[in-house]
């Protein structure tokens, strides 16, 4: 079993401060006892701590290997040890002329970046200042394998068929998604859950002129909801999921064979 807590909050523009405290007064509640066998996860939308995206990334960019090269890494640790969960956020990584949209994970026991992924597929703002990475990147929950991936990328299913290759049953998408476009986000999330035969948890942030209208959502993998937040509110949604299921049906119907 896993507990997923996923954060949908207003971003402010440039005020790390001030998103930093709303994320930990969102998630005040959330304290997971050290003896409980059923572990959680936290995920952050797309730049929760900048806001997405930055006049001028460059001078937002920070390390993420170490609690005590960036802030951002300080406050995801600092988190991780108040909840007793591993959480994921997602900020801007690198030097001027090599930025990174960047997963960064910690937990609770190490003060060391836990597990990272760069972002394969720059939106087209970020392109000209931003590179993708190179791979997919899993890390484990118990017996979950988690891959991470970051809003445009949701768009590209090969990006998750490469992870399932490599066995994951849970992706995580961290989104800045318009909400313009807000039936590509329903939908896609849905089609990557359903033809990977995997739970996906995508996370969104909100705004006050309707520009992002959250929609965050998790999914198993026959393509259900089982946990979504109310449209354009600040909320924590939850699920507990559980792998039985998942790995009973992907014995029943082995779709994932012939890949």
């Amino acid at each position: 079993m896993l507990d997923i807590f996923l954060v949908q909050m207003e971003v402010a523009a440039n005020d790390k401060a001030k998103n930093f405290a709303k994320v930990e007064a969102l998630t005040r509640d959330i304290r997971k006892d050290a003896d409980d066998p059923v572990k959680g996860l936290i995920v952050l939308s797309e730049m929760f701590a900048t806001g997405y995206l930055p006049l001028h990334p460059e001078k937002a960019a920070e390390d993420f290997s170490s609690a005590s090269t960036g802030e951002t890494a300080l406050f995801l640790h600092r988190l991780a040890q108040q909840t007793g969960c591993t959480v994921m956020g997602s900020g801007i990584a690198g030097c001027p002329n090599k930025l990174t949209n960047h997963t960064s994970v910690y937990t609770a026991d190490s003060a060391s970046e836990f597990a990272c992924y760069d972002k394969r597929k720059p939106f087209f703002m970020e392109q000209g200042k931003f590179i993708g990475g190179s791979d997919v990147s899993l890390f484990k929950i118990k017996e979950w394998q988690i891959a991470p991936t970051v809003c445009f990328d949701l768009r590209f299913p090969e990006i998750y068929r490469d992870a399932v290759k490599k066995g994951a049953n849970l992706f995580t998408v961290q989104a800045a998604w318009p909400s313009k476009r807000v039936q590509h986000w329903n939908t896609l999330l849905k089609a990557r859950a359903i033809e990977n035969q995997a739970f996906v948890a995508g996370v969104n942030c909100v705004s006050s002129d309707r520009n992002y209208t959250g929609n965050s959502q998790i999914i198993n993998p026959f393509g259900e909801v089982v946990a979504e937040a109310c449209e354009n509110e600040e909320c924590v949604i939850f699920a507990r999921i559980g792998k039985d299921s998942l790995d009973d049906y992907r014995k029943e119907f082995p779709v994932l064979e012939n890949i």
